[in-house]
């Protein structure tokens, strides 16, 4: 009988050094991307962590362990994040000829610092254990120094938190509904410990991990098929929603001349039969260039074909750049520029209003703004989404009352991938009844990007248990209830439009930043336990 604290066992090749042995470690990596949208082929993504687990194993029994660790860590990550990560060179391209040299120190440079965290956690597990040599302890080390890596990669810097383990698992299933009691890092944990249970049986030869295997992934669909057979068909009364596609490539609606075509495109779906009965037309973010609560012209002329359709305009609910003057610390009058969610009402004749905006807090490095600031700015770094100044970050995330909806919470673009972002109830605000995501995916063309992207959103929804309204350019748009599931989408691969009601919140199940914190304080205890030698005691 295999005891609880069985000897190491050597991986075999898999363990081995040389390049061939690399370049397989990188491979095993990038395979992963097969889990993740639009394949979600899961069981892929767990085979690729189980090999990882084997090989730290393996690279324990040489003389530099944690260098071999960190360097398998390190080189599995580079495939990982390669792979699924590859469609960001595609919003250098779109920009133009100029921008393609930053991709390789860019894109390549954002999978190196990406891995690194991975690299750390591999260097913590391969070094631990070779002396105590029980591989159920280094299954711990590995799930507790890969979980904190995760959350160190979606904190540090600014935070990158995309394709997690967790997101191979398609959201809206049984399995995903498991991420409203734990989030998606705790769902990732929980990928770990699996992949760590089917390795650690692997090399002791023992199988009945493989039950404890079978019982954690039967209570997770159990309890996501529980969830789901209860979930609530309540809608808010009152709410009918249009969202608008009109596919274009970015590098059309940079261009002046084709991006007017664009803006036209818009104007004629959103006017479409049934706009009478619409109270909310949505507009992805870039569908409009600069700053459209300004343009005055292009304000009146949509309300004007609102108004001859209706006498009921619906309130527009589109992207805009703001532009706000202040001082700066000499006294100096300077211009900054907000991305920005805006609320703009008709009244019978046409007439607009600005009702409310919401600026963005999660910026994208050298899209919307230069890091380092002013100083970086001034030796020629070029931002690739805008052609202005950086963009101003809002000081904090708020929540919103734009006319005829429930309390909201915009989330621009990328800002809707980080986990715990969505505000609670303040003093002097309400809770937010849903999350409206309005997003620019024509950057990353006919990538993976946009599929992985609106998979991400949708777990927040799970997660905060409220609905998504999702507007995005040339990717995947909808309106998906608590559960993350939407009865229709729109590809945004051709022209149409989509009308929708808006669900109910089912209401926050947990505090999402709660239990980020709790999950990295159990880690950093478990990774406590694997390095101390409990003999001494």
């Amino acid at each position: 009988m295999t005891r609880l604290n069985a000897p190491l066992r050597h991986g075999g090749g898999w363990s081995q050094s040389g390049w061939l042995s690399r370049i397989a470690v990188i491979a095993s990596g990038a395979i992963a991307a097969f889990g993740f949208a639009p394949f979600h082929l899961w069981g892929v993504t767990l085979l690729s962590l189980t090999l990882l687990f084997i090989r730290l194993v393996g690279v324990s029994r040489r003389d530099r362990p944690a260098r071999a660790g960190f360097w398998t860590g390190l080189l599995f990550g580079l495939g990982w994040f390669s792979a699924s990560c590859f469609w960001i060179a595609s919003a250098f391209i779109e920009r133009g000829p100029e921008f393609i040299p930053m991709i390789p120190p860019l894109v390549g440079g954002l999978a190196i610092v990406l891995s690194l965290f991975w690299g750390v956690a591999g260097a913590v597990v391969a070094r631990q254990g070779r002396r105590q040599g029980a591989i159920w302890r280094k299954a711990m080390l590995f799930v507790a120094a890969f979980t904190l890596a995760e959350l160190a990669r979606g904190h540090v810097l600014s935070g990158f938190p995309w394709n997690m383990a967790a997101y191979a698992l398609e959201p809206g299933g049984a399995i995903s509904q498991s991420t409203s009691l734990f989030g998606v890092y705790g769902l990732t944990m929980v990928i770990y410990v699996i992949a760590a249970l089917i390795g650690g049986a692997v090399l002791t030869r023992d199988w009945r991990p493989a039950l404890g295997v079978g019982v954690t992934l039967a209570a997770l669909f159990s309890f996501g098929a529980h969830r789901l057979a209860h979930a609530t068909q309540d809608i808010h009364p009152g709410v009918v929603l249009r969202l608008v596609a009109v596919p274009f490539r970015q590098s059309e609606k940079i261009n002046p001349t084709t991006s007017l075509d664009i803006v036209n495109s818009y104007l004629a779906v959103s006017v479409e039969p049934g706009i009478e009965d619409v109270t909310h037309l949505v507009w992805p973010e870039g569908a409009v260039n600069g700053l459209v609560t300004e343009d005055d012209g292009l304000l009146r002329y949509l309300g004007g074909l609102l108004s001859q359709r209706t006498s009921t305009p619906p309130v527009w609910l589109m992207n805009s750049l703001r532009q706000e003057v202040v001082l700066d610390r000499r006294g100096v009058p300077k211009t900054r520029y907000y991305n920005s969610a805006v609320a703009i009402t008709f009244d019978p004749l046409g007439n607009p209003a600005i009702a409310g905006s919401n600026d963005k807090k999660k910026l994208v490095p050298f899209g919307e703004f230069i890091p380092g600031g002013e100083l970086v700015e001034r030796i020629g770094a070029r931002l690739v989404s805008t052609a202005i100044a950086s963009i101003s970050s809002a000081p904090e995330k708020l929540v919103s009352e734009f006319p005829g909806l429930p309390p909201i919470s915009p989330q621009i673009c990328y800002e809707v991938i980080f986990p715990g972002l969505t505000p609670g109830s303040s003093e002097g605000s309400p809770a937010p009844q849903a999350i409206l995501n309005q997003s620019n995916d024509a950057w990353f063309g006919s990538t993976v990007g946009p599929a992985q992207h609106a998979a991400i959103a949708r777990y927040r929804a799970i997660e905060e248990g409220l609905p998504l309204i999702r507007s995005a350019a040339n990717g995947v748009s909808g309106v998906f209830d608590s559960y993350g599931r939407a009865e229709r989408v729109l590809s945004g691969k051709r022209v149409g439009y989509l009308d929708a009601v808006l669900p109910v919140s089912i209401g926050q199940t947990v505090e999402i930043t709660v239990v980020n914190a709790v999950l990295a304080l159990l880690n950093l205890c478990l990774i406590l336990l694997g390095v101390t030698d409990l003999r001494r005691f």
